[in-house]
């Protein structure tokens, strides 16, 4: 195993259970798991049990450079970002660049099921994206296609009930 790992969105559901997996169960010590968010404050529990924590917004592509500094493997986590228009590839986009100049050597993403194109999932170009990119970026990496969430079909409903389909 690597010397760090930082995992990005520790603040969400999925961030905050994979650093309690990498402490409770897989026994990392917590000087070596870095844990980022856009609001580091909402970490305070991780800090006080010596997780390293660091501020990373996707938008700024600079705080990403930072936060990624020292990290031998990160976990980029999708963001929440799904406005069809773009703006959750282009965060990905600067996670994945900010990781190439941080030096990172293995990439690891959260992507979803087929998400190639002709995908029906209205979001699935963010993800078939966010791969090529970490493809195209020279680092190692490992892409996790999880199946859905329940929470993300309540998501497409108005879509659905809209489009009729």
């Amino acid at each position: 195993m690597t010397k760090t790992l930082l995992v990005t969105g520790a603040s969400g559901q999925l961030g905050r259970g994979v650093v309690d997996h990498l402490l409770d169960t897989l026994k990392v010590p917590p000087a070596r798991i870095i844990a980022a968010s856009r609001n580091p404050e909402n970490l305070a529990g991780l800090a006080a049990r010596g997780v390293i924590i660091r501020q990373a917004d996707f938008n700024d592509t600079a705080s990403l450079v930072e936060a990624f500094k020292g990290a031998d493997r990160v976990l980029i986590i999708s963001t929440g970002e799904i406005d069809l228009g773009g703006k959750r590839l282009k965060q990905h986009e600067n996670a994945v660049a900010a990781a190439k100049k941080a030096g990172v050597s293995h990439l690891l993403y959260t992507s979803m099921p087929n998400p190639e194109p002709g995908s029906p999932v209205l979001f699935a170009g963010d993800h078939y994206g966010t791969e090529q990119a970490i493809k195209a970026s020279g680092i190692p990496y490992t892409i996790f296609r999880n199946g859905w969430y329940q929470e993300n079909l309540f998501m497409s409903l108005p879509h659905a009930i809209a489009s009729g389909h």
